[in-house]
């Protein structure tokens, strides 16, 4: 048998001569399901890599199981400081491995440092999910409401998907089943199931209100975007229907739209596709806590650096799944979730941009704003329509300031203009936005960066997006306080007070609200120029700038969010 170790994560770009050396010492092992191949408490002096099948790892004393897949590998810790195994590892279905002795590996260490390196990062990858994302590797279970004989191939399509990115996963149709079984499944899943597996449990819509007391915050309510009255659930509500993205009823909330062509592609598919069953894919990912999001800050003219950094996240072909934002940020999340591409969304907004900046659009006696509502109108018209939330190609959420009840508020439903000019009403610039008995104001008054609505969705990896100037560039402080000087004796210098008072109370918070997510992009922008709305291509060139910059550390945190069980 043949051991193409060229293309295994762990041997990448070690060299062509330290690989065939490698694979003169390399063993292959076959185990049928149930043979246990590692012992808790037992010697071993081997790293241990699957060829095929599946194996799981059962921490002794009742701990959580874990299934692995090729080309994952095991054993490592033992084979490297010689102390007994700490899990057992049983043969999940007949496998075979690949084995290198201790001695093999500590060679190839000493004489290759890519080989190096791709240990240690793998190290790295288990002790970070062991430390930050244990909790999500906890048996989940999806509850399915009132399915019949016609979504049949949505389940099979799901299930398929989650045998794929959570080995181990089980489908069961409770439909016949009293809820004291039902119940009973759940509870045993909770202590036998893989860490990270999924129990998608197919029950009537009267058989679910028993089961409903036995979910977590960490499971799902799978349901039909039709089903206007969903039971009260720590779980998350998950809804979904047949369509095509875009076509939604413009009330409601956003929901899962699975085109038919992908649901049938994705229920026959022997081997799972993400690219050719993207919405079906989407869904899946979010029952197995591995949406990506991305939340983005305010900035004012600045704030546009975003449209940047989605465009190279979208042109490398990483999945965006979930925006939220505030201010300019939240804007241009619904901007870019509503045209379906950050370049198209760019040309459009860069447009209005220059028209605004032609037309100026000042009170010459200012009550409420400086800025004339009429005009701010018409650009959020023409840039956002009459679509609502729910017809958005991708899910947002983005924040305001309720100056009425001193509250922070999620627009997430309802039209998506007004809740546009909500989170960017810059308090004294635009005039507040009454929505039923709320008085919104930029959301940067409350949340400078919304990471915490990342966590609260659930998301598996969550990427911030903030602007700040860059000081260390304007290293002379004589000539930039001339500068401002100069700027607050012209007419309306007023606003270079506000403005620049404004952003530096958001710059020093906006640093620890980015911390929740997993990575942060701080975006270095010019000193002064924040609402310089005339810089605005310049402003995206930023964004493009440190995406590209940061793209390998973000591709690399992607690929292990994504890939199928757990590092």
């Amino acid at each position: 048998m043949s051991h193409p170790l060229a293309d295994h994560p762990l041997f990448a770009d070690v060299s062509a001569p330290a690989l065939a050396q490698l694979e003169r010492h390399l063993q292959t092992q076959r185990f049928a399901a149930g043979d246990v191949i590692l012992r808790a408490g037992a010697p071993s002096a081997a790293l241990y890599g699957l060829i095929d099948g599946a194996v799981r790892i059962e921490v002794s004393g009742g701990g959580r199981r874990v299934m692995l897949v090729p080309p994952q590998c095991f054993g490592e810790l033992s084979a490297l400081t010689g102390d007994p195994v700490s899990a057992s590892v049983v043969a999940d279905r007949d496998s075979a491995v690949w084995v290198l002795s201790a001695q093999v590996l500590f060679d190839a260490l000493a004489q290759e440092s890519a080989f190096f390196r791709n240990l240690a990062t793998l190290l790295g990858q288990r002790l970070r999910e062991r430390t930050r994302r244990s909790l999500a590797h906890r048996p989940r279970v999806v509850l399915v409401a009132g399915s019949d004989a016609a979504d049949k191939p949505v389940l099979t399509a799901l299930f398929n998907g989650l045998r794929h990115y959570a080995p181990g996963s089980v489908w069961h149709s409770a439909a016949r089943d009293d809820a004291v079984r039902s119940a009973e499944r759940i509870r045993r899943w909770r202590d036998e199931g893989p860490g990270g597996a999924v129990l998608l449990l197919d029950t009537g819509t009267e058989g679910r209100a028993p089961l409903l007391a036995e979910l977590d915050a960490d499971d799902a309510l799978l349901a039909g975007a039709d089903e206007t009255l969903l039971p009260d659930t720590v779980a998350t509500a998950v809804a979904w229907r047949r369509g095509v993205p875009g076509d939604a009823a413009a009330a409601g909330r956003w929901c899962h739209t699975l085109p038919p062509d992908e649901i049938d592609a994705a229920a026959s598919a022997a081997v799972w596709s993400s690219h050719r069953c993207a919405a079906v894919d989407h869904l899946v990912r979010r029952l197995t806590g591995r949406e990506v999001g991305l939340a983005m800050s305010v900035g004012a003219a600045a704030g546009l650096a975003h449209l940047g950094v989605l465009e190279v996240l979208e042109g490398d072909g990483l999945p965006i799944d979930f925006l939220c934002g505030s201010s300019m940020g939240g804007a241009v999340a619904i901007a870019f979730a509503r045209y379906g591409s950050a370049r198209a969304a760019t040309e459009v907004i860069l447009r209005l941009i220059a028209d605004f900046a032609r037309s100026k659009g000042f009170q010459w006696l200012p009550r409420g704003s400086l800025l004339s509502t009429s005009r701010v109108l018409t650009i959020t018209e023409a840039l956002y329509g009459d679509t609502t939330f729910a017809q958005l190609r991708r899910p947002v959420a983005v924040v305001a300031a309720d100056l009425a009840m001193g509250k922070r508020v999620v627009l997430d439903s309802g039209a998506v203009a007004l809740a546009a000019r909500a989170t960017a009403a810059i308090p004294g610039v635009f005039e507040p936005v009454r929505l039923g008995d709320a008085v919104l104001v930029d959301g940067g008054v409350v949340t400078r960066v919304p990471a915490d609505l990342l966590a609260a969705r659930g998301c598996g990896f969550k990427l911030a997006a903030l602007v700040r100037p860059d000081y260390a560039v304007a290293t002379d402080a004589a000539h930039a306080a001339d500068r401002l000087e100069t700027r607050l004796g012209r007419p309306l210098g007023l606003r270079a007070a506000v403005g620049g008072a404004w952003r530096l109370l958001g710059w020093w918070d906006s640093a620890s609200q980015a911390e929740r997510a997993d990575l942060s992009l701080t975006i270095p922008i010019p000193v002064g120029e924040g609402f310089n709305f005339a810089a605005a291509e310049a402003m995206v060139d930023c964004g493009r700038r440190t995406a590209l910059q940061r793209l390998p550390q973000i591709r690399s945190a992607l690929q292990e969010v994504l890939a199928p069980g757990v590092p």
